[in-house]
């Protein structure tokens, strides 16, 4: 079997790592140590080599001759994925916006005059299709209204991937079986998945893209005007054989093109199955030892109601991934409402049929690891992020706040040790 099947086809994911990233405080201790940024440790030597491949490719800057705009956020894609190392988070002076124009409802918003997403570009000029590439030029101003028609802006912090690829092991019916997009059980938490034209989602800020390839390409055209054609396109769609939707384009199967003078794609299949290598296969984080303090916030975890968001550990085909987070989307108050819709939401009863109030549940292994916190990186410590938590999440908040200091510092303990 090729690299690239195996890409698709699914990989051994050794039981040892996943099973030692869902386990308890009391568990004993992983045999195998895999340090942050490792690959899984089961890969053949083809699929670590791409791996390694992919990992000089996340890491490099490209440059205008190799394709580079005409417009861009950032110049490689560990700019915004580095922190602690690559394919981690970023800090706040990475944060990038994205805007849209808003004809009537969040769900028919347009993308703003020229760009060919909602990601704002820092750099480069003009329209999109006739740009005069630079190096300067700065941050864009993002008009408050466009046509008459108000635009919506938000600020993305970047997100860590490692880890991510054993989202593409979870099945639908393991997602959908913790939806509850109508509240019956009455908790107040109405979690509900998110569909990419059909397809799951499980990736992005809002569970927008389905798999790794999406969640690849779209970022190579948005935040570094990198153009690329299909790897496996609508035959990569995880558990679903409709049509997925990427950010740049209407359909996976298409080409992303732009007008830099540089001939489309500007990088190469073999460098792009390279890319999601490295992605795919990125280790996730290892909980630390637990000590006594940590076994006792793991329990208040569980008993103020956390769990009912961030689940512990969900089935995969490869084992239990203890990722903290159950892929589904909940409303976390008018605070943190963006006012920016992706992807089309499980109908509810009780929710609008967008997303620009919700956000996918973040997961929380190795959460210490990547400050700041929450979809803007607005708080600078776990306390903050979670005392900022609202919406169907109001309940578990003031169950927090009303617990005694001592308590939180146990739970807080808890959460470093993910």
């Amino acid at each position: 079997m090729t690299v690239s099947s195996r890409l698709w086809a699914g990989i051994g994911v050794a039981a040892l790592i996943v099973s030692s990233c869902s386990s308890g405080g009391s568990d004993p201790a992983p045999l195998v140590t895999i340090a942050l940024g490792d690959p899984l440790p089961d890969l053949t030597p083809a699929e670590l080599a791409s791996f390694e491949r992919g990992k000089v490719l996340f890491e490099k800057r490209f440059r205008p001759s190799e394709g580079l705009g005409p417009f861009y956020n950032a110049t490689s894609c560990a700019s915004c994925h580095s922190t602690p190392v690559t394919g981690g988070s970023s800090q706040l002076y990475r944060n990038f916006y994205i805007a849209v124009a808003q004809s009537s409802t969040p769900q028919f918003a347009a993308n703003l005059r020229g760009l060919p997403s909602p990601v704002v570009p820092a750099f480069g000029s003009g329209l999109h299709a006739s740009a005069v590439f630079t190096l300067e030029g700065g941050r864009k101003v993002i008009p408050g209204d466009e046509n008459g028609f108000p635009v919506a802006t938000a600020q993305r912090n970047g997100i860590p991937v490692v880890g991510v690829g054993l989202f593409e092991f979870i099945s639908d019916t393991t997602i959908l079986a913790n939806a509850d997009p109508d509240d019956l059980d009455g908790d107040g938490i109405s979690g509900r998945n998110n569909t990419d034209a059909g397809a799951v989602g499980r990736f992005g800020v809002k569970a927008q893209s389905n798999n790794i390839e999406l969640f690849t390409r779209a970022p190579l055209q948005n935040q570094m005007g990198i153009t690329s054609d299909p790897f496996l396109g609508s035959g990569g769609i995880v558990s679903a054989s409709h049509a997925a939707l990427l950010q740049a384009t209407s359909d996976p199967n298409l080409p992303t093109m732009d007008q830099d003078g540089i001939a489309d794609p500007e990088i190469s299949l073999a460098d792009l199955g390279d890319l999601i290598a490295f992605s795919r296969f990125l280790a996730p984080p290892q909980k630390k030892p637990f000590d006594a303090a940590a076994e006792r916030g793991e329990d208040l975890f569980e008993a103020i109601g956390c769990v009912k968001c961030h689940i512990p550990s969900l089935d995969s085909s490869r084992g239990p991934v203890g990722a903290y987070t159950d892929i589904l989307l909940h409303d976390m108050g008018p605070a943190l409402a963006d006012g920016i819709s992706f992807g089309t939401p499980q109908s509810s009863g009780i929710d609008p049929n967008h997303t620009a109030n919700e956000f996918r549940t973040q997961p929380l292994w190795g959460v210490s690891l990547f400050a700041p916190y929450l979809h803007d990186g607005r708080a600078a410590t776990l306390d903050e992020a979670i005392r900022l938590h609202s919406g169907e999440a109001v309940m578990i908040r003031v169950a927090y706040e009303n617990l005694t200091q001592s308590e939180r510092d146990d739970l807080i303990a808890f959460l470093r040790k993910l």
